[in-house]
């Protein structure tokens, strides 16, 4: 092979790395630093091995084209001060509540930011609210969701952080100390959503296996009712149950979604089993499910609690 062959090979190898990690995509900074020349880019481009998919950002042929190709693209023509953000980097999280088909593409940095069909926010995020995930530079779990307070409902926020945590993408901590520092910004007002969402999630909170569960459990607490252990275990008749919530002494249980999960002709013999086992030892249990009216549920519960001698006024 002659110089000018090996010469060439060796930077099409490099061209071909940097496109492996950056989901297909090269930048004309990158090609220049390899060693190509303005000329062959172009005469690459001519010849349909390099596509111009945003200003200096090219793709190489054959390479699949993706959702986060085209955000990482956005991202790569913007520059390194630059990070996806607020919606866009929602959905690359996958956050509850994300669309990446309607999310559309935002950027966020301290210059201001014209690309093409792109939001730019001219907002600070510091190195602490920015990291990568599949090549991706983008705004943190916490710094999205508070970048997310201004378009969420609070019980849609909390349900983005229960599911963060859940999957071990979110600190409390980080969030909270986020929003704090967020407040003396200047944001009091956008921030409200997320310090309600906070109120609820004390130091060592954790959510429960679904987001029903996790309302229920917070029903239980806001609407005055009685104290009651969580994931109770008892035995009976040799077999082992778990209730959600159980006010012992009265011996009252509830299970969440007791019915949503159990279709199958089965499933149902062996709840009614269940069931009149847990009766039969003087447990009076209350099913919820995903429709239940948490109101309906707490009076249902504090009524069988007052009836079961169970001292305290009627607050639900």
């Amino acid at each position: 092979m002659s110089l000018a062959g090996a010469r060439i090979g060796a930077m099409n190898a490099q061209i071909d790395r940097e496109a492996a990690r950056q989901l297909g995509l090269v930048t004309l900074r990158q090609l220049r630093t390899i060693g190509m020349t303005d000329a062959q880019v172009r005469h690459w481009s001519l010849r349909g091995a390099l596509v111009c998919v945003r200003p200096e950002v090219y793709r190489l042929a054959g390479a699949p084209v993706t959702w986060e190709q085209a955000v990482l693209a956005v991202a790569l023509s913007a520059g390194p001060d630059v990070v996806i953000s607020h919606t866009t980097a929602a959905a690359v999280w996958d956050l509850r509540h994300s669309d990446r088909h309607r999310a559309g593409i935002h950027v966020s940095g301290e210059r201001r930011i014209r690309i093409h069909g792109v939001t730019g926010h001219q907002i600070p995020v510091s190195k602490a609210e920015r990291t990568v995930t599949r090549s991706i530079p983008v705004t943190t779990v916490e710094r999205t969701i508070v970048d997310l307070a201004g378009s969420l409902t609070v019980t849609q926020l909390g349900q983005c952080v229960d599911d963060a945590i859940r999957r071990r993408l979110l600190s409390l901590d980080r969030l909270r100390t986020l929003v704090d520092d967020a407040a003396l910004r200047g944001g009091r007002r956008l921030r409200k959503p997320l310090h309600q969402v906070l109120a609820d999630r004390i130091p060592g909170y954790r959510p429960d296996d679904s987001d029903f569960e996790t309302r229920m459990n917070l029903m239980w607490d806001r609407l005055g009712l009685p104290d009651a252990k969580r994931q109770y275990r008892i035995t009976v008749d040799g077999h082992s149950y778990r209730l959600d919530r159980a006010i012992v002494e009265q011996r009252i249980g509830t299970e969440w979604d007791s019915y949503a999960f159990h279709s199958a002709p089965s499933d149902r013999d062996h709840d009614s089993d269940r069931r009149a086992r847990l009766v039969g030892d003087g447990w009076l249990i209350i099913p919820v499910t995903a429709n239940s009216t948490p109101e309906l549920v707490a009076r249902a519960v504090l009524r069988a609690y007052r009836d079961r001698g169970g001292e305290g006024r009627l607050t639900a």
